[in-house]
């Protein structure tokens, strides 16, 4: 992957960003506040306030930054090198920016989402009942969670590769 930036999300709302600035990926936005969680994508940042909404910043090449007409009620947040996600209360994901590999084409009818995670080229959701759902670049097979007698408790993505934890409980 291309993040060589971190963020963090200070207990006021604030957010503080550090590390390569190429394409403004630490600039985080003047009077940015009431921030409830932070991603860091390849060459970006995203941010979800508090009302359901989110604020995107850096490199904008792919519309990584750009964010969709009426995305609301947002939960939760993640970035891949070039794309972005997002998690609907209701359960639906939205991604948009860079879709080469179909990193930013959610499976139709994809629901019951708890969790999302973006790798390189590829996203990963976390459905309720614990299972893992995989789209885009799946040259090292990092779509295809494994099948596992035991739900699923978490998911990230590395630029090639996914991780799961288990459920604990």
């Amino acid at each position: 992957g291309f993040a060589a930036h971190s963020l963090a999300l200070r207990a006021d709302g604030t957010v503080v960003a550090w590390g390569n600035n190429g394409n403004g990926q630490t600039n985080v936005p003047a009077g940015l506040s009431n921030v409830v969680a932070v991603a860091a994508g390849g060459l970006h940042s995203l941010a979800l306030q508090a009302d359901g909404t989110m604020v995107a910043w850096g490199d904008n090449r792919w519309g990584q930054t750009t964010l969709p007409a009426g995305l609301s009620n947002v939960v939760a947040v993640a970035g891949g090198d070039f794309h972005s996600l997002a998690l609907r209360a209701d359960g639906t994901v939205v991604a948009w920016g860079l879709n080469d590999s179909g990193e930013s084409a959610v499976p139709a009818g994809l629901s019951n989402v708890v969790a999302v995670a973006g790798g390189g080229l590829h996203s990963l959701a976390l459905r309720a009942g614990g299972t893992v759902v995989g789209w885009g670049d799946n040259t090292y097979g990092q779509t295809n969670a494994p099948s596992l007698a035991l739900p699923i408790g978490g998911i990230a993505c590395g630029s090639s590769h996914s991780l799961a934890a288990l459920a604990v409980g």
